[in-house]
This record gives structure tokens, C-alpha cells and sequence, in this order.
């Protein structure tokens, strides 16, 4: 894992932590988790939560933020359920039917993994735990007409895991259409500008923790990716958004600069490419997050 940023975010986690233990007064900490989407590379926002839990971090944050696969992680985190959401990842995303390339009408299955969420016993993603967390949480999206930012804040169970759906739902490479209070939604992470942006304008923490969930070294999406989403795959995309996810990775990290310039203290997180977002061994999804988990320890353990 590579730290970018300012390490007096993780010791203002754990005054909050200190403070709110003790039964003083901790509002003027106003921390934000923001788990952003890379598919597989999830495995290392599993592990940050993962660790965050056990070291007892599950509500200390004033904002928790989910986009694309960090959707559904920040929501099993929220509900202190983190091992049955790297469950899910390990036993049910390094299948074939979630991912498949050759599958070409339908690549990535969101639709499958919603399932599993909403109804397998042992894998439930329980609304009921998330609403007990005293945290505000929100599921970012991108608004399929413009390609602009939404912060959604779950209403109730149904609008819950439409809103993970939603933010999860990459139109390019997977057929279905989530719409919500009548406004069509995809992906979380293909807004223009990046959904970061919005949420430091809207939510105005007074730290951010980022959790990129991508691979620190920048590589610009490839030609052919470019090629099947401005042609290919023009059915299920207009041309706002194939451009916006053409530019996506470009985007991030000019969200990402902008931060770190801002006001607000911010820390963000990177993978070491250990994983790639395609990733469909569960063997490396487990080493991966068991990696970043122990790394997460040594952080907050370093920080004093």
C-alpha cells in the first residue's frame, strides 16, 4: 500500500476515537471514509476495513462514502459485517458468472452479485446494521444523461440496494438499466468531473481518508477499451458518458490532486499493484487483502 498525504488525518481518527470512548465532546472532528471502485483492486479497501473494524473504527466516522465497489464494501463496513462482504469478493467475484470477458453481452454480472447481497443468507447485507451505525452514509453515482456527480443517502431498504446497484453498475459492460426516483444511474466511478469532488464540496469534512482502491501507477485506459465504448458499445451508452469513462482514470487523479490541495486534511491510499481489476483468483484476492489489512494495522499503530 502506498500513503499519499497527511498523516495527522490518522491520529485525528483516533482522537475522535478517544473522545467519543471517553464521552467528550469530538463534533469539531468531522471524519470522512471514501472507498472508491477499481472492481477486484476492492480486495485492498477489504482489507483497510477489515482492519479499521478490528481495531475498532467501525463508528467513528462522521461520513462514510461508497462508489462502485467500494459501494458495497463501505455498507458491509458500516454494518461491522467487512469478513462477509471479502466472503462475497473471494467465493462469488472469481467466478465466471461476475466476471467473464468472453460473455460479451453481459462481462461483468452486477446484477448476480445484487443477489447475492440482497438474499444469501450468510452474505446478507443487513440495512438494519447499516442505519445503526451513527454515520452518514452515502452511495455515489453518476447520472447516465450527464455523466454528473450524485450522492445518494439510502432512504430505505429497497432504495438501498438500488443505489448499490446503481453505483456498481458499469453500463458499458453490464446490461442492466438502475433507475431511481426516476433518474437513470450507473456507475459511481464514471462521473465528470469525479465523484470525489463532490463529495468534499458537499460533505465539508474536516478529514478525508481516501481509499483509491486503484493501483498508484497511472496508466491511461487502452485504445481498444476507448474503441468499444465510443462504437461497441454505443447501444448502452450516450456520448457524454463514453466519454466521461474514457477520461475516468484522468479524472481521478486530477480529483486526488485537488484534494491534497485543499482545505481539508486529506490522506489517501493507493495500491502497490499487487492485484489488477480483473483479478479472478481467489487465492490473490486473499493474499491481497490480508496484505493491506496487516499494513492498515501498522499505520494506525505508527501514528501515536
Amino acid at each position: 500500500m502506498i500513503f499519499e498525504g497527511e498523516h495527522s488525518v490518522i491520529k485525528a481518527i483516533k482522537e475522535k476515537k478517544r473522545l467519543m470512548d471517553e464521552g467528550l465532546p469530538h463534533d469539531h472532528i468531522r471524519p470522512l471514509l471514501f472507498q472508491g471502485g477499481g472492481l477486484m483492486c476492492g480486495a485492498y479497501g477489504v482489507g483497510g476495513a477489515l482492519a479499521l473494524e478490528e481495531l475498532g473504527f467501525t463508528n467513528t466516522f462522521t461520513y462514510l462514502v461508497g462508489v462502485s465497489s467500494g459501494a458495497p464494501i463501505s455498507a458491509y463496513f458500516a454494518a461491522g459485517t467487512t469478513e462477509e462482504g471479502q466472503a462475497i469478493m473471494r467465493e462469488d467475484c472469481c467466478k465466471k458468472s461476475f466476471i467473464n470477458f468472453w460473455r460479451f453481452w453481459n462481462q461483468v454480472d452486477t446484477g448476480r452479485l445484487i443477489d447475492v447481497i440482497r438474499n444469501e443468507k450468510d452474505k446478507r447485507l443487513d440495512f438494519k446494521k447499516v442505519n445503526k451505525n451513527p454515520a452518514e452514509l452515502y452511495i455515489g453515482v453518476t447520472e447516465y444523461k450527464t455523466a454528473k456527480p450524485h450522492l445518494i443517502k439510502p432512504k430505505n431498504e429497497e432504495h438501498f440496494f438500488q443505489s448499490i446497484h446503481a453505483s456498481i453498475n458499469m453500463q458499458n459492460v453490464s446490461p442492466y438499466k438502475v433507475i431511481i426516483d426516476g433518474v437513470h444511474y450507473t456507475d459511481g466511478g464514471f462521473s465528470n468531473p469525479h465523484i470525489l469532488d463532490e463529495t468534499l464540496k458537499k460533505l465539508k469534512p474536516t478529514h478525508a481518508l481516501i481509499m483509491t482502491n486503484n493501483n498508484r501507477e497511472f496508466r491511461s485506459i487502452s485504445k481498444l477499451e476507448r474503441f468499444l465504448n465510443r462504437f461497441v458499445f454505443r447501444m448502452r451508452l450516450n456520448g457524454i458518458l463514453a466519454r466521461a469513462i474514457n477520461t475516468r482514470r484522468e479524472s481521478r487523479e486530477e480529483a486526488v490532486a485537488d484534494a491534497l490541495k485543499s482545505g481539508t486534511k486529506v490522506a489517501v491510499i493507493w495500491g502497490d499493484s499487487s492485484i489488477g481489476s480483473a483479478e479472478r483468483s481467489a487465492e490473490k484476492v486473499v493474499s491481497t487483502v490480508e496484505a493491506s489489512r496487516t499494513w492498515w494495522h501498522g499505520l494506525f499503530a505508527l501514528e501515536k
